[in-house]
């Protein structure tokens, strides 16, 4: 009996589901394969995570790269997964509350080098090789370091315009890919720059991913895979006729890859 009543309340949450989607009108997307990119800047076992070398290596074989960034005091963005700035001596400040001349200051400890790469360098190097590839922004959300940075939304959107002037400057802002956990910051970049475009992050929940960018008009979903829901072609189809587009990461080897390929997912973060 149990059993018969929580099938019949998943039916109905389906149902329910649909109709929201079917509430908002067909924008069909033309056929285009899928993309990949280099997660994490391309990181190697040789080659460090989110660093410029990286960047650079993978730009010369990849469709574009995946880079996590982080904006300093004086709101410059820095190429990094952690919030906090890592040197010697371990983790210290967060970047939002440490200069450019300390993070500048950092080079190497015990032969390892710790030294922090500029996005803006990666994206000069790009203008000037004339490469117009993809770059995915990973603007995370992460817990304040003190009550001088508080306001998480407010650095989000602040390191999303220096980004957009960035990608103005460099001839580059139709390749930016922003991600991020919130309608409202993707919402604002937008409004800054209708040609960038914006992800909204799910780690595994289709139906809440999909309703999301649909309600805010967002360009896509950023997809944790092999996670929660499982993606098919079904879901893919329903997503390009609807106008968005899946950006999926989380890809645990070759085989899920061809997979992903095989239903049309529009872009990957692979790691090399």
């Amino acid at each position: 009996m149990k059993k018969t009543i929580w099938f019949s309340c998943l039916l109905i949450l389906a149902f329910l589901s649909c109709e929201k989607v079917n509430y908002y009108e067909d924008k069909p997307l033309e056929y285009s394969p899928t993309i990949s990119l280099a997660h994490r800047g391309g990181r190697t076992d040789s080659l460090p995570e989110n660093n410029y070398a990286s960047c650079i290596n993978a730009l010369s074989f990849m469709a574009g790269i995946e880079v996590d960034v982080q904006l300093s005091k004086d709101r410059t963005i820095w190429l990094s997964h952690n919030t906090k700035v890592v040197g010697c001596n371990g983790e210290q400040n967060c970047f939002v509350e440490t200069r450019d001349i300390e993070i500048e200051s950092i080079d190497s400890c015990n032969g390892i080098s710790h030294k922090y790469s500029k996005l803006a360098d990666v994206m000069n190097y790009m203008d000037q090789h004339n490469i117009r590839k993809y770059i995915a922004i990973d603007l995370k959300d992460w817990k304040p370091c003190s009550g001088n940075s508080m306001a998480v939304e407010d650095v989000m959107k602040a390191e999303a315009e220096e980004i957009i002037k960035l990608g103005e400057k460099y001839n580059l802002t139709k390749y930016l890919l922003f991600e991020n956990d919130f309608p409202s910051v993707l919402g604002w970049i937008k409004k800054k720059n209708s040609l960038v475009k914006t992800f909204i992050t799910s780690y595994g929940d289709y139906e809440k991913g999909m309703l999301e960018a649909l309600k805010n008009n967002l360009d896509g979903i950023s997809y944790k895979t092999n996670f929660k829901d499982e993606l098919d072609n079904d879901k893919i189809n329903l997503l390009h006729k609807k106008g968005v587009r899946l950006m999926a990461w989380n890809i645990p080897d070759s085989t899920y890859m061809q997979f992903l390929r095989s239903i049309n997912v529009d872009f990957m973060q692979i790691d090399l």
